[in-house]
């Protein structure tokens, strides 16, 4: 029974919204939850939260379990350059005059925003936060100073930060109004706070993971931060990318550079009957999914994955009679000796193709046309999904 209460407006009435798995959902970290994701939709402002499963925050997963994701190969080098994306466009709307000579990321990983905003601000303080054990090790060895926990247990000094940022988190805390006013408190008097976090209004591969507990609608966003109260609330979009999900960014200031910041308040309007039929659409999708996949193996085939990394571990937990079959992993980038979920992860040039082989591709659907124009010729059964993934 869902007893829990929006983080949003408060109430009660939820709308729920399909398990991808019933019996099992995965993190973000490629850890396979033995629970279903058990996410609904409010039904007056159209947040979505994590209503039927406790949230994973409430564990040690993000000081014990989170940065299994990163010990595979080329994952450094993927996140590196993912965040240095985000954060020139993050960047791209602070005042160019301001150099924030002290700044701190909140939930840094392992530093691969930091080490772009270091190119950036070549004379500022820069410091983290971070709860991951591993990630922390990882951010000082680069040469940050890392505080080590939650926000919430890290002891900072109130108002001592001319940029407080965060990507990508504000969605795994398990209370996102504390959290902003955590942030709020770091944040020098003429100080800014900006925030990035994934765009609900678009379904995308942010609504499966299990530690994310919420999906925000920009309406959201916005409407929690009014309630923390700056002068500045400023909101934007990102544009579509094969290889980012859709995100959209928070800015929030008493700083009267950013007076003029503004923006639409219709461009962040989500009509919620239609977001929770796409929404219903995308997490049922993956019953479809499975079977096309296991439809199009002949029999007696060698299955293979292409790729090992996010999109191949939502397949891995939502489609597991196909994960079954898969024989292994193929990448085209040094793959080492590693494992991916249980399956070894080879190299291209280390496997000879045969014409019984099935190749199945384990990535984004923004990128499988273009793969499969490229496997085609050297793989005789090569298998997309991305046209059942509607949105």
């Amino acid at each position: 029974m869902e007893t829990k209460n929006c983080q949003i407006c408060g109430n009660n009435d939820w709308m729920p919204l399909p398990d991808p798995n019933k019996n099992q959902s995965v993190t973000t970290a490629s850890r396979v939850l033995r629970e279903p994701l058990g996410k609904s939709q409010c039904n007056h402002c159209g947040f979505v939260q994590r209503t039927r499963i406790e949230f994973l925050g409430l564990t040690d997963y993000y000081e014990q379990d989170y940065a299994t994701y990163y010990d595979r190969p080329g994952t450094d080098l993927f996140h590196k350059k993912r965040y240095a994306a985000i954060i020139d466009w993050m960047t791209s709307y602070l005042d160019p005059k301001s150099k924030f000579p002290k700044q701190i990321d909140i939930g840094c990983g392992q530093g691969w925003a930091m080490e772009r905003m270091r190119e950036i601000y070549p004379d500022a303080v820069l410091e983290g936060v971070e709860p991951s054990h591993y990630n922390v090790r990882v951010a000082v060895e680069k040469g940050f100073t890392i505080h080590e926990g939650k926000i919430e247990e890290a002891n900072l000094q109130a108002g001592s930060y001319d940029l407080v940022f965060s990507n990508n988190v504000i969605q795994h805390v398990n209370d996102a109004r504390d959290f902003l006013q955590q942030l709020k408190k770091l944040v020098s008097e003429d100080g800014v706070i900006a925030i990035t976090c994934p765009d609900g209004s678009r379904p995308n591969i942010e609504i499966l993971w299990g530690d994310q507990n919420f999906s925000f609608l920009p309406e959201n966003l916005i409407g929690l931060a009014k309630q923390i109260g700056f002068n500045t609330v400023f909101w934007a979009c990102s544009g579509d990318s094969p290889s980012l999900p859709p995100a959209q960014l928070l800015i929030l200031t008493n700083n009267k550079l950013y007076d003029q910041l503004s923006f639409n308040p219709q461009d962040a309007h989500v009509d919620l009957t239609d977001i929770y039929r796409k929404r219903h659409e995308y997490l049922s999708s993956f019953e479809h999914i499975s079977k096309h996949l296991l439809a199009n193996i002949p029999e007696g085939s060698r299955v293979i994955n292409f790729g090992a990394s996010y999109w191949t571990s939502v397949l891995a937990a939502y489609c597991p009679e196909y994960w079954d079959k898969v024989a292994f992993c193929l990448v085209d980038t040094d793959a080492g000796n590693s494992m991916f979920m249980g399956k070894q992860v080879l190299e291209m040039q280390a496997v000879t193709p045969d014409n019984t082989d099935t190749i199945v591709i384990g990535t984004g659907p923004g990128w499988q046309q273009q793969l499969k124009d490229k496997l085609s010729d050297t793989w005789h059964n090569v298998v997309l999904w991305d046209d059942l993934l509607r949105y």
